[in-house]
């Protein structure tokens, strides 16, 4: 395997991005076995993956993008570029640097704020293949992979509902808990309703704070917010936001209160505070459209997967903490009802009242 620069292709200020502010795009390169050859069988597949602006070494979304795509590399043989946006402006230049060149079998843009640069680079390059990650948007001509955040963040939302009125070590009795968004984006507001919905299906009245950080790369000003949540009563805090939620750890543990990851598992980041993680699998979704572009099964449209297809979950290995017995039947309850259908998370705060006055969690 060897390893080399990935130079910019427009703009010099782009290039400055990409090699500089962002610590360089590189291309990894196997000669794999031809698994990875295009249709012609001529050369390798190529793959330009832009990723989001937490850039690489968040231990959360883009670094499970990066195994996603290093994974193909290694099963197929393909070659791929990749770039690190530091802000939301950096993203149209970055996708369209991919697409001008014209030598990439597929682009993956990683994040729903990449959903206008990339409807403007599908119309002017409409013969690209694009496949753009955690977006529920319908474009023409683009792959937009998308998973349930409300399904995601709801098992943790039942384990704070509950837990916030339980004998567990780091809980109060103020019946108040949180969730820290990253960014105001339209999927992790899903997720923030999630949470919530699941708190309140198991307890009606726990209040629900919310916070946005406003930049997934951010963590002292999530460290700040946590901690301002905790101040406030609350003794869990879900956060959505990037590397910013590594700050949410840190204000976990100053203020001995619990918190729960996001992503990928993050247990291991404080076993003893972080009590679960809602985890999906953004590798796969990485994967596999790389698989359907060799297998010839890659199309356009949108592409929904939640609890039923193993997509999402809550992931409690690694934690340290323990779970009361009827908190756990609780979870596992809920897992089962929402993969079969019978249990259907709201998306939206405006939907909560609504929807905790018909459904409500009774323990058989």
């Amino acid at each position: 395997m060897k390893k080399k620069q990935f130079a910019a292709l427009t703009m010099a200020v782009v290039m400055a991005c990409s090699m500089a502010a962002c610590g360089g795009a590189e291309t990894e390169e196997t000669a794999g076995n031809g698994s990875g050859a295009n249709a012609e069988g001529e050369e390798p597949l190529k793959v330009g993956l832009v990723l989001s602006t937490g850039g690489l070494g968040d231990k959360n979304f883009n670094d499970m993008a990066y195994a996603g795509i290093t994974r193909a590399q290694e099963d197929f043989g393909i070659e791929f570029d990749y770039v690190e946006p530091s802000t939301v402006s950096d993203l149209l230049p970055m996708d369209r640097q991919f697409a001008e060149a014209e030598e990439y079998d597929l682009i993956i843009a990683i994040a729903s704020d990449q959903e206008e640069p990339i409807r403007e680079i599908a119309e002017e390059f409409p013969d690209q293949k694009i496949s753009l990650l955690d977006c529920a948007a319908e474009i023409d001509g683009v792959s937009t992979v998308q998973t349930e955040w409300s399904e995601q963040t709801f098992l943790a939302g039942v384990i704070a509902g509950m837990g916030t009125l339980s004998d567990m070590d780091k809980a109060n009795s103020d019946n108040v808990i949180g969730v820290i968004l990253g960014m105001d984006q339209p999927n992790l507001r899903e997720g923030a309703a999630g949470f919530a919905a699941g708190a309140r299906y198991v307890n009606p009245d726990v209040e629900v704070l919310e916070g946005v950080v406003g930049a997934f790369n951010d963590p002292g000003k999530g460290k700040e917010m946590a901690l301002s949540m905790y101040n406030r009563g609350a003794d869990f805090i879900q956060c959505i936001a990037g590397a910013s939620g590594l700050g949410v750890f840190g204000g976990a543990k100053e203020a001995d209160r619990y918190a729960f990851g996001v992503g990928t598992n993050q247990n291991s980041e404080d076993p003893d505070h972080v009590v679960a993680s809602s985890v999906r699998s953004v590798d796969e979704m990485v994967y596999n459209e790389i698989q359907s572009v060799l297998d010839g099964t890659w199309e356009p449209g949108l592409k929904m997967s939640g609890m039923k297809e193993g997509a999402v979950d809550c992931d409690m290995e690694g934690s340290n903490v323990v779970l009361p017995d009827d908190i756990q039947k609780a979870v596992e309850d809920a897992r089962e009802k929402i993969a079969s259908g019978e249990l259907v998370p709201c998306r939206s705060m405006d939907e909560l009242d609504a929807w905790t006055a018909e459904n409500q969690y009774t323990a058989e």
